[in-house]
Order: C-alpha cells, then structure tokens, then sequence
C-alpha cells in the first residue's frame, strides 16, 4: 500500500535561508507515515487491539533540493520490509513537476506501549501486509552510526523543555535535528542526515552534545550526563 498526501511549504516550516528547516522535512516525513500506519488495512486494527505501537529506531534523508515559501509538494510513503520485530519504509518528496526532493528511508520496531518493550508480531499478520518495491537510486547506509575515531567536542549541557515533547511524552523524533542543527557551519549545504534513535528522552531531561568533526561529516551524539547515547545525528556536508 502506498499512502500519499500533499502539503503546501508555509512560512513556519522555513528557516533563516529561506528554505525548508531540516526538522520540517521530517515533520512532512512522519505525518505522511503516521497516517499510512493509521490507514493500512492489517497493522492498523492490529496495533488498536494490542497496544503495539512502532517506535521508531533509524532515519536517513537524502536531500536533492530543499521546498521553499509556497511550493507544493507531494510526500507518498510504503513499506518495503518487514518481519517479526522490524519495519522498514520509504518515504519520499516530490516537487510540483514530480522531481524527487527528498529520498528518505526509516526503520521501527514493535514495541508493546505498556511495557515500552520489544515485542514481536506473529508471522500470520506480517505475510497479511503487502509490501511495495524498494526505492532505487538510493544507498541503504546501516541503521547504526559509528561515532569518528577523534575526540568531539562537547558544548553546554541542554535541558529539555516542553515545546520539544510530542504525545508519546518523549522528544520527538524531528525536534532532535532542531537541537542538533544549532552545531552546523552557518554555510552548510546538506546532502544527507542520519539518525539513530537509542533512548526516548523525556521532559527535564539533561542532554550532553558532543561533535565530531571528520572530513565533511559532522556528527552529533546527544548524550547522558553519564556518557550514555540518546540519539545520534550525523550530517553529510556538501564538499
């Protein structure tokens, strides 16, 4: 199943260069995605009967051409992969001429929203859904990212506040590029951005950001004050 929707770029999605915020692109990402979860005609009634819900653990956006004030985009989204504790999809953005903008892949894994723990779905639900192609023309980079062998610099601790916090009653997923954008160069053009997810961080919460500087990768691990890794984002700079 292929779940599209269309969005027009508004004023509060644009940064200070006049295009898309790296965060808004995921905001346009997870909605497409959230609502082809709401509507697929197996996991839907699945994830309603049993508290299963998918948490999502990896994402990759590979960025041709950022949306701009007013541009009309079409975001259409699918699962390619799935198994018993694993989902994977891809999600893509076209422009107003059907010109791929944004290629983006995520994975999830199923979790049982008592006990925010793993849990698998039985092997007669998955052969249900029905999985679309793999986008093409795109490199399937690992869901881990491996920190640079040198030593990060670590900034100011940032405590989480509220406006950061989704329904889940966690950071979510888009709000941690909006604290991790604030380490790039001002003249930064972008043509990847990984995450990993390891820990939900919630409100109050104190996070550590160490970056690391290798070649044109910028990557920043949003840490413990013990060490411990929340999430990790890593950016692939334009030489």
């Amino acid at each position: 199943m292929i779940y599209e929707m269309k969005r027009t770029v508004r004023c509060s999605q644009i940064g200070e260069d006049g295009m898309m915020r790296n965060s808004a692109l995921v905001d346009f990402l997870q909605d497409c995605s959230l609502k082809h979860l709401e509507n697929e005609p197996v996991m839907a009634p699945y994830f309603k009967q049993t508290g299963c819900i998918m948490f999502l653990i990896s994402r990759q956006l590979d960025i041709i051409k950022k949306p701009k004030l007013d541009d009309s985009v079409t975001i259409k989204t699918w699962c390619y992969e799935l198994n018993k504790l694993y989902g994977f999809r891809n999600t893509v953005i076209y422009g107003e001429n059907g010109e791929i903008l944004v290629k983006s892949i995520a994975g999830g894994c199923f979790i049982n929203s008592q006990t925010m723990r793993a849990t698998k779905v039985p092997q007669e639900t998955i052969d249900r859904v029905k999985l679309e192609a793999k986008l093409e023309d795109i490199e399937y980079t690992s869901r881990k990212i491996t920190l640079p062998d040198c030593e990060p610099q670590t900034f100011e601790p940032v405590k989480i506040s509220r406006c950061l916090i989704d329904m889940n009653r966690h950071v979510n997923n888009a709000r941690y590029l909006d604290i991790t954008d604030e380490f790039l160069p001002d003249d930064a053009q972008i043509k990847r951005i990984r995450c990993e997810y390891k820990l939900p961080v919630q409100r109050n919460s104190i996070v550590i950001p160490k970056v690391y500087t290798s070649d044109n990768i910028l990557t920043v691990d949003l840490t413990t004050p013990e060490g411990k890794s929340y999430a990790i984002a890593e950016y692939t700079l334009s030489r």
